[in-house]
């Protein structure tokens, strides 16, 4: 059960959340888009990803913007494994996809589902022609894009959704220690997700990870994906 956390914002804390057990981490380097506090200055991303990808993390760059040159540029830079577009009024097309292996080759793409009723499954089916990801998730704000809204949704979509895609699919939307073993039981999902439960919020904006809550999340994770072997 693949552990995704997110939104990480500075060396340390993205050390203690591999430490805890996650296996992808994923923040929110310098662009156009995006909550200012929560953006990473490329050179602290730089050693983020390096140490990652020694100890064998997978490095998510999450694009709130919606410039597809700006993404590619800021895919170039900081070389992430995955590229995940969380917007809404920007979502991947097979011309981007395209464009994104070609232009940076080995980076997969993760395109960010909202979870609105029945509509998300046709999404879903939509994405999965030319995506390596999709990410279902709850809420839709306009500077944090799809997510981050620290809600659940219904989660029988999600598993419609597994179901009818051949492509890895990570579920997130307030999803935190008291509820992923639930969540993995209903679903039996690729992999899950936790920002808002497994993170402190301050007043004035900026958000910090619980590592404590990291762990046990990344516990409980493991422990429902071996129930279900």
């Amino acid at each position: 059960m693949i552990k995704q956390i997110y939104s990480l914002v500075n060396y340390n804390e993205s050390v203690a959340t591999m430490d805890a057990g996650a296996d992808h981490i994923g923040l929110v380097p310098m662009q156009s888009g995006g909550v200012p506090a929560h953006r990473v200055p490329f050179d602290v991303v730089d050693r983020i990803f390096d140490e990652a990808k020694r100890r064998g993390v997978k490095c998510v760059a999450i694009m709130l913007n919606k410039d597809p040159d700006e993404m590619i540029f800021i895919t170039k830079r900081v070389k992430p494994d995955i590229l995940h577009i969380a917007g809404m009024e920007y979502t991947a097309d097979e011309a981007f996809a395209e464009r994104l292996h070609r232009e940076c080759p080995g980076v997969k793409l993760m395109q960010a589902v909202l979870v609105d009723g029945p509509g998300a499954v046709e999404r879903a089916k939509h994405y999965a022609k030319f995506c390596d990801f999709i990410l279902t998730d709850s809420g839709l704000a306009a500077d944090t894009g799809i997510g981050a809204s620290g809600l659940t949704h219904d989660w029988s979509y999600d598993a419609e959704i597994v179901r009818s895609v051949d492509i890895p699919v990570i579920i997130a939307g307030g999803l935190g220690p008291d509820n992923v073993a639930e969540c993995i039981r209903a679903i039996k999902p690729y992999g899950v997700d936790s920002l808002t439960k497994t993170s402190y919020k301050y007043n004035d904006g900026i958000m910090e990870k619980d590592i404590e809550k990291v762990k046990l999340f990344c516990q409980r994770a493991d422990e429902a994906a071996k129930e279900l072997a």
